[in-house]
């Protein structure tokens, strides 16, 4: 036994010897050649060594190679495919008798690897030497032929120092004219068993910016054989910072799932950086962004629950869907959002028409007309974008401000799809009432359509009008209903073929800027110029009308003013396209002092005014021709409506100092002297 141990104990001894002295003896340059034939043979593509090989057997397997180089196909850009500085490889000797492979060391230093595709669309990473003549790779052969699972050859796989120092990857397509660098790729990866933890740590620079890489894979064998395991991943730049924390699998798509924080600094900087800019019209907008929340991704389709969402100054909550699948994203979403305030979003508001014409105080003039035509803009608006995604979306929000337009507590409807949007509007708190309504823009066809319908009730009309259109002469509380629709894709076309009809009520209002009782009594130029003024206000229980809209041109015939002394109708249509006026108002002085519920047709004296001309300038003027017309067909009536007979009309003249003092307005003959004789 002693001597068969001896024996045995020699035998490993001239063994190890041997594995120490015989690299010294064998000349590695001399198998550069074959080394070079079969890469060729097996990819098709020359390989060089420029640099020395090294081998030593004991006590590992160590293998060195310097300045390698794999040629690039024959049409492209560069001149290699893969380019390496050094590869070093330490495999131990013992596992491997037991088909297990444990490697201590791999470290790449500098390798270059140039990936390219063609005109034609062929890249240069299909290596022609790896296909039969049938065109399966032999890859796809070894695989076959395995024992099945993709991690069951390697389930003896152990990893120690594996390194990529200083590596480049370069991406050319010149079909599509892409183009891509990554430079100082720097990773570190430990794995000591495929069923033990993997850690890969590492940086790389992309577009002169530093991102920082970390993973740690629980359990690598089982997701490579389509099992599930705890994944936990980080990507921190300047850019952006993202972090994963649950569970992965590879099935037949690749699924995560589990919470996501992904936070940007500045969401303009992020699209600079990943070359698709995006325009903003305010500085302040398009800056921070942070979504927070449980992620499921399998394969196209990306879920979110409990979401929370910060973009700039908006905030959300909810859940969130996002499928790709499809020839466009599909998106469902049903948030709750704070106070939404979009005016930064919108571009800088236009300063309209400018009244180009020499004077302009006359107004009504033909030039005057074609300038202010010039307000509507015929430029192309791009409705592209509504093709670009489909969507269904449920949204509720505590407000929203849209320039100086400020919108209480809504719920909001979206339905997109095939350039289709359906927006419902099922609540909005909107100055002290309420609107609901539904606009539905289809941009599917060649010429884009909207249709607009509309209710408010119990709205405050002043806010509402001064904040959406700058106009502060009219106050009451506003119920009002619409229903309009158009075509076209420039600002001028829609409101050129807007047609519709609608009605409103003011309750309880006032005009500001004109007195119109004083206007009817003194009837006169200088009257009319002095009944205009800011310091003036007229009351009424009740203004309402309704009205018509015909290719942009607005018809009312029954416009009603009920108040105390005196009743305002008119009729008469406001042609939108070129900004004008055509409008005949009839205030009227009349012997009742009863305001709302009043009858609206009380006769009395009649004052007929004639508005035309732009709107930027209007003209006003007395229609004494109609006047005259008018009053002589019933004199009898205008006597009684405006003196009550033939004691005339008693007025108080109010305030506490009146002491119930009244003024008589003057009798019949002297009414009719003043309104025809001026």
């Amino acid at each position: 036994m002693k001597k068969i141990l001896l024996s045995i104990g020699g035998l490993i001894l001239l063994v190890i010897a041997v594995l120490l002295i015989a690299p010294f003896f064998i000349s590695l340059e001399d198998y550069k050649p074959e080394i070079a034939a079969k890469a060729k043979e097996a990819t098709g593509r020359d390989l060089k060594i420029g640099g020395e090989i090294s081998l030593s057997l004991f006590p590992t397997v160590a293998v060195e190679v310097n300045d390698v180089a794999l040629a690039n196909y024959d049409q492209g850009q560069s001149k290699d495919m893969v380019t390496l500085e050094q590869m070093a490889l330490e495999l131990q000797i013992m596992p491997l008798l037991s088909s297990e492979v444990v490697i201590d060391k791999f470290v790449l230093v500098k390798p270059v690897i140039n990936l390219e595709v063609d005109k034609a669309g062929k890249p240069n990473w299909e290596l022609e030497g790896t296909q039969d003549s049938t065109g399966d790779t032999a890859a796809a052969e070894s695989s076959e032929s395995s024992d099945g699972g993709s991690g069951a050859g390697l389930s003896g796989l152990s990893l120690g120092d594996v390194r990529i120092e200083n590596g480049e990857l370069h991406f050319i397509d010149l079909a599509s004219g892409t183009k891509e660098g990554i430079e100082a790729l720097n990773l570190e990866i430990s794995l000591q068993a495929l069923n033990e933890p993997l850690s890969l740590d590492g940086r790389l620079d992309w577009k002169a910016e530093t991102i920082n890489l970390k993973a740690d894979v629980a359990n690598l064998e089982s997701l490579m054989n389509g099992g599930s395991t705890t994944l936990e991943a980080s990507v921190n730049s300047t850019p952006v910072n993202f972090s994963f924390s649950g569970s992965a699998q590879q099935a037949s798509a690749f699924s995560l799932a589990g919470a996501l924080d992904l936070d940007v600094p500045s969401v303009k900087g992020l699209t600079d950086w990943v070359g698709a800019p995006i325009e903003r019209h305010n500085e302040d907008t398009f800056g921070q962004l942070s979504v927070k929340g449980q992620l499921d991704l399998n394969g196209p389709v990306v879920a979110f629950d409990d979401v929370s969402l910060v973009f700039d100054a908006l905030t959300a909550q909810g859940a969130l869907k996002i499928d790709s699948s499809g020839t466009v994203p599909n998106i469902v979403a049903a948030l709750s959002t704070g106070v939404l305030d979009i005016t930064p979003y919108l571009p800088p508001e236009t300063s309209g028409s400018e009244d180009t014409s020499s004077g302009g105080a006359s107004g009504g003039t033909a030039s005057q007309s074609a300038a202010t035509d010039q307000g509507w803009s015929d430029e192309k608006i791009d409705f592209s974008g509504l093709k670009s995604v489909n969507a269904d979306l449920a949204l509720k929000s505590e407000g929203v401000k849209i320039r100086k337009i400020t919108i209480g507590v809504s719920e909001l409807g979206i339905l997109l799809k095939g350039g289709k949007l359906t927006a419902d509007l099922k609540q909005l708190a909107l100055y002290d009432g309420q609107a609901r309504g539904k606009v539905v823009l289809d941009s599917s066809k060649a010429t884009p359509s909207t249709a607009i319908n509309f209710d408010l009730s119990g709205v405050q009309a002043e806010p509402l009008l001064s904040d959406s259109a700058d106009f502060e002469k009219l106050l009451g509380t506003l119920n009002s209903k619409a229903n309009l629709t158009t075509q076209g894709a420039s600002q001028k076309a829609m409101v050129s073929n807007l047609n519709g009809n609608g009605d409103f009520v003011f309750k309880d209002g006032a005009v500001k800027g004109i007195n119109i009782p004083g206007l009817i009594r003194n009837v006169s130029l200088d009257a009319l110029q002095n009944s205009f003024d800011e310091a003036q206000s007229t009351d009424f229980a009740e203004l309402s009308g309704t009205y018509t809209i015909q290719q942009g041109v607005v018809n009312n015939q029954d416009l009603s003013m009920i108040a105390p002394l005196f009743r305002l109708s008119g009729k008469g249509t406001v042609p939108m396209p070129p900004k004008t006026l055509n409008y005949r108002v009839e205030p009227k002085l009349v012997g009742d002092l009863e305001g709302q519920g009043g009858d609206s047709g009380a006769k009395g004296l009649a004052v007929p005014l004639m508005i035309t001309g732009s709107w930027d300038d209007p003209k006003i003027t007395p229609d004494l021709a109609g006047a005259l017309t008018d009053q002589l067909k019933d004199p009898s009536a205008l006597i009684e409506g405006v003196t009550g007979g033939e004691e005339g009309l008693k007025l108080p003249l109010g305030g506490d100092d009146a002491g119930g003092v009244e003024e008589v307005i003057e009798k019949p003959k002297e009414a009719l002297k003043k309104l025809f004789g001026n």
